[in-house]
């Protein structure tokens, strides 16, 4: 498949639209509450601070073997080859290769002097108690996501001294309808989310965007879409082709991030509904409601694409996803470890760090809360105003010797604020 130059990629309705957020994992739902079982609680520190350092590097990538390879190529072309390694993008990789949309856009970029943009649309608010126990606001696991695509950046200005610019389309008000969240919530995580960027001095390399804001400047065109779509969706929900298989699984997911902590559902039945199939033991109001956000979510989706959103407001842009598509599309891994280790995207669940021994540093994964606290294994790792920020595996925080020689080969560095990436021996 070779994708020529000024055609449009609908990446939107390609694939997966909603990530598989089930919470029907076997045997990970304990008898009791754990809510109510002791935990082992402390306040941030610095040795916290290094250790989600450490979780933003990208492990797998031995950058100067890469620099090797790639030596004596085009500038644009070895930008490509760096966000399609396979520790930064996770769909298709021979399929990413083929396609000319993409590369042409990087050279274009690269023969002006100024940053590749990478537009992302991601970053949404997800009230599902088993997820999150506390209001879902910007923790560890968004702020490690945010440095380390800041890495990816800096890793391209050792290649091409003008780098990248991440634009990072927020969709959190834009689907507050589908998945239950109030408008107040919506905001107040994007407004965090954009001092997060501030305070951690990312700026410069990444752009928050609302979703709903930008489509608002084509609000008759969207809406009529919309309002097309959301009938046809609500009418039968396979009007666009989806097979009947995969739209279960989509209904689930969606019955697993909608706002069900405002119904203040005790464990048993938070564990009847979602620890089975995701669906088999719902009650009528939550099958209904998944049912309803869901036609509702992928009418929003629909009505966005049908406007090319992306190449009127973003038109020299390289299209990333944080969906699995069989198109030609750069599947960003959000943090390292995101479609290897883990599944669930930032918002999905908190951020947990344990200790890698094979190359003697943290790395995270994003779990479902109530999976993870009350065990006496983890320590709950907390802001000063109680906020929980991430859990920390038993081991984690000890200073090990550094692991030398052997595998790992040269790791990118996590701070945002350096001009350069630092690397060492893994």
């Amino acid at each position: 498949m070779t994708c020529l130059a000024p055609s449009y990629l609908d990446v939107g309705r390609n694939g997966e639209a909603i990530s598989d957020a089930r919470l029907s994992f076997a045997g990970a739902w304990p008898e009791t509450d754990p809510r109510l079982q002791p935990q082992k609680t402390r306040l941030a520190g610095a040795d916290d601070a290094r250790m989600v350092a450490e979780c933003v590097r990208i492990r797998r990538l031995d950058f100067d073997a890469f620099r090797q390879k790639v030596a004596g190529r085009p500038v644009h072309e070895q930008v490509f080859e760096l966000i399609n390694h396979r520790t930064i993008q996770f769909n298709s990789r021979s399929r990413f290769a083929e396609c000319e949309i993409w590369k042409g856009r990087i050279r274009q970029a690269c023969e002006k002097g100024e940053p590749v943009p990478i537009l992302l649309p991601v970053f949404c608010v997800i009230r599902n108690p088993v997820k999150r126990l506390q209001l879902t606001v910007p923790t560890t696991a968004e702020e490690v996501s945010l440095r380390h695509m800041a890495n990816i950046a800096a890793l391209i200005r050792e290649i091409y001294p003008a780098g990248a610019v991440f634009h990072l389309i927020t969709d959190s008000t834009f689907y507050g309808l589908p998945f239950g969240v109030n408008a107040v919530e919506a905001l107040r995580y994007v407004d965090l989310l954009g001092a997060m960027v501030d305070r951690i001095g990312c700026g410069d390399v990444i752009r928050l965007h609302d979703m709903a804001q930008i489509l608002s400047g084509r609000f008759e065109d969207f809406q009529e879409s919309y309002e097309n779509w959301s009938a046809r969706f609500h009418d039968d929900p396979c009007a666009d082709g989806l097979s009947p298989q995969s739209y279960d699984v989509w209904l689930a997911s969606m019955a697993a991030s909608i706002n069900t902590a405002k119904r203040r559902l005790d464990y048993d039945t938070l564990r009847a509904q979602f620890g089975g199939s995701g669906l088999g033991h719902t009650t009528d109001e939550l099958y209904h409601r998944a049912k309803t956000g869901l036609a509702e979510y992928r009418a929003l989706k629909a009505a966005a694409a049908d406007l090319q959103w992306e190449e009127q407001f973003f038109p020299n842009a390289v299209r990333a996803t944080i969906h699995t598509k069989g198109v030609p599309v750069l599947g960003l891994r959000l943090y390292p470890e995101y479609k290897l280790r883990a599944n669930l995207l930032p918002y999905h669940g908190i951020g947990v760090l344990r200790f890698g021994p094979k190359y003697g540093l943290h790395y995270m994964t994003v779990e479902p809360e109530m999976f993870v606290c009350g065990r006496e294994e983890f320590t709950r790792i907390t802001d000063e105003r109680g906020t929980t920020l991430h859990y920390l595996g038993e081991g984690g925080g000890v200073r090990r010797g550094t692991v030398a020689g052997g595998g790992g080969g040269s790791l990118a560095a996590g701070a945002c604020q350096e001009t350069k990436a630092r690397r060492e021996t893994g």
